[in-house]
């Protein structure tokens, strides 16, 4: 491989490495709009001009590869430095000042570069500017909005649509200062990864009408996560403030989602904002339901599915949105109360394709771990009172006490005729954090946490093992179900009394093969690829 020398930091490259690239694995930024690594070069922003030892004149990075030994790379002498400023001069003189009103402020590359090599004062003598009469608040579909002001022609949102996603809705129409970006008629920029569109575009030209006016970006906190809307298993910056939600943004992660995610994906946290919340644990006392505390709660729950009915049998209803650990726990009370009846529901959903560089994932499953469910040991026993048994068919009616881990576990959780079949259980119970009509008509109720106010693992569909953190805690009165469970298993055996996700995690890997040698505090950022095995034995 070549070696290159970039601002006196010399290093080994595969052959046909751009400069940008390679300047970035030394730490060394080379500013840049138009490039981005998953769409084609058109060295056409020219802000990325940088000297080269050996040649007359200077060289667009993101175009120029190394292919030779000894290339030795100035990114940040004069004459490369005076280009820059001549570039970021050129793109400003017809941007409008609206840094206060644009919801690209904050993370905007032109307000960036126009700091660090842009100049305090405009050459610029004439009053009238280039603008785009009524074309400020233009939808280009029903995701994404185009201010054609603000665009300085990077021409990255038309390469995406021809380029990653195939659909060719933008391109550029008219010619010199009067080219704009627009789409075909009647073909409006609606195809499933428009919004990536936004996060691409280095300023706010193109902006996403579900954050738009949203929140202040220098106001969010962030937070790894990982996507919930289907089995692809995105990973995901989960932002939001004070623990309101505002938007999920792509994770760049090549093994899963690349750089990208779904507009469905984008919209599953409004769920949060759309179902009421538990807030309480709620118990019903003499055809009543009442708020109680937890230990009323747990205890309640405790008795009834150690109580050996004649008249019954006891079953636990798990869900492809438990967490690996949560579903491991889940497994070992059936142990405890020593049940074959337990198994977990996923609704299929349609085909969710992302694009990366091994061809694309695609989820298929409307939740993000049944596999991991599965291999944490919540597989329908033969014999057992399997998910189909208790939502389609009289199992439920056959059970003295059955749990159900989730209250939104899927449609069949609003189905009013799924819900009665439910009911038909001598003691009904249910966990989650949605009040949908199957925890409304619950004997007992218990609040867990979101996803988004816990840790955990998911496996995806590739068999790729991730980890998503906790970014907020959740309400008052509301617990994790990691929390939730080992507070129940501890009435059976005091040694899972306050056990935490890290480790049940390790616990977890200690007694699956598929996950032998893996640490919770040792999972990559990008997850790590496991081997499908059988469930462990129950305690």
């Amino acid at each position: 491989m070549p070696i290159v020398t970039i601002d006196d930091r010399t290093l080994e490259v595969p052959t046909g490495t751009n400069l940008v690239e390679a300047a970035s694995r030394v730490g060394v930024q080379i500013p840049h709009y138009c490039y981005h690594p998953r769409l084609s070069v058109v060295g056409q922003c020219r802000m990325c001009m940088v000297e080269i030892q050996g040649m007359p004149k200077l060289q667009a990075a993101c175009s120029t590869q190394v292919v030779r030994d000894g290339m030795v790379v100035r990114t940040s002498s004069e004459t490369a430095a005076e280009a820059q400023r001549a570039i970021m001069e050129f793109l400003l003189i017809n941007h409008p000042l609206d840094c206060p009103i644009c919801d690209q402020a904050g993370e905007c590359g032109l307000q960036d570069y126009s700091f660090k090599h842009g100049q305090a004062f405009s050459r610029f003598r004439f009053e009238e500017k280039r603008t785009y009469p009524e074309k400020e608040r233009i939808p280009l579909g029903p995701h994404v909005m185009l201010n054609m002001n603000r665009c300085i022609q990077c021409t990255r949102c038309i390469r995406f649509t021809h380029e990653v996603t195939k659909t060719g809705e933008l391109s550029f129409f008219e010619r010199g200062s009067h080219a704009e970006i627009g789409t075909f008629p009647d073909k409006p920029l609606d195809n499933p990864l428009s919004t990536c569109v936004v996060d691409i575009c280095p300023v706010g030209a193109l902006t996403s009408t579900r954050f738009r006016f949203a929140e202040r970006v220098w106001y969010l906190d962030k937070k790894p996560s990982i996507c919930t809307g289907c089995d692809a298993g995105c990973n995901i910056t989960l932002e939001h403030r004070r623990g309101a939600i505002r938007r999920y943004k792509p994770r760049f992660n090549p093994e899963v989602n690349d750089y990208w995610m779904c507009d469905f994906g984008r919209a599953t946290h409004e769920r949060y904002q759309e179902l009421p919340r538990l807030a309480v644990p709620r118990l019903r006392k003499d055809g009543e339901v009442v708020a109680v505390g937890w230990r009323e709660a747990l205890d309640a729950l405790f008795h009834a599915l150690r109580a050996k009915r004649a008249d019954g049998a006891t079953a636990l209803l798990g869900s492809g949105f438990l967490s690996t650990e949560e579903a491991w726990l889940l497994r070992r009370l059936a142990g405890f109360v020593e049940t074959p009846h337990f198994s977990i529901w996923t609704d299929s959903g349609p085909a969710r394709a992302i694009p990366n560089p091994a061809g694309g994932i695609v989820g298929r499953e409307a939740a993000p771990n049944r596999r991991g469910a599965e291999l944490a040991g919540l597989v329908a026993e033969e014999g057992g009172l399997d998910a189909e048994a208790l939502l389609l068919g009289d199992g439920a009616s056959r059970c003295a006490t059955l749990l159900v881990a989730d209250s939104d576990f899927g449609k069949a959780a609003h189905d009013p005729k799924i819900v009665e079949r439910l009911r038909a259980a001598h003691f009904l119970a249910v966990m989650g954090w949605a009040d949908t009509p199957l925890a409304r008509a619950a004997d007992l109720v218990l609040p867990v946490a979101t996803h988004a106010e816990r840790d955990g693992t998911f496996v995806n569909v590739n068999g790729r093992l991730q980890r998503f953190e906790r970014a907020f805690p959740p309400p008052s009165h509301v617990r994790p179900a990691i929390e939730v469970l080992a507070d129940l298993l501890s009435r059976f055996d005091p040694k899972w009394a306050s056990v935490s996700t890290a480790v049940v995690f390790d616990l977890l890997a200690e007694e699956l093969p598929a996950l032998a040698g893996l640490r919770w505090a040792e999972i990559p950022a990008t997850g790590v690829p496991i081997v499908h095995a059988s469930a462990g034995a129950a305690p």
